[in-house]
């Protein structure tokens, strides 16, 4: 079979000197990257009930929000 082109790089680097890229792969330092949870229903409750909320946390909803010329 023949090389693919980013297996000549790899190679042709490794003669070079520099780093092999296969040493940093698959280091997560303890984290698994594959797992996953399923959120709870009360963590599910609590995304939807403060879905929006955050973005009008600057403005004030009182009558100074409006500005009337006379």
């Amino acid at each position: 079979m023949s090389r693919t082109q980013a297996q000549k790089n790899r190679q042709r680097s490794l003669r070079e000197g520099k780093l092999d890229p296969a040493i940093h792969r698959l280091h997560w330092h303890g984290v698994n990257p594959v797992t996953k949870t399923t959120p709870t229903l009360k963590q599910l409750l609590t995304k939807q009930n403060h879905k929006h909320k955050s973005r009008n946390l600057n403005h004030s909803h009182g009558d100074d929000s409006f500005f009337h010329a006379s």
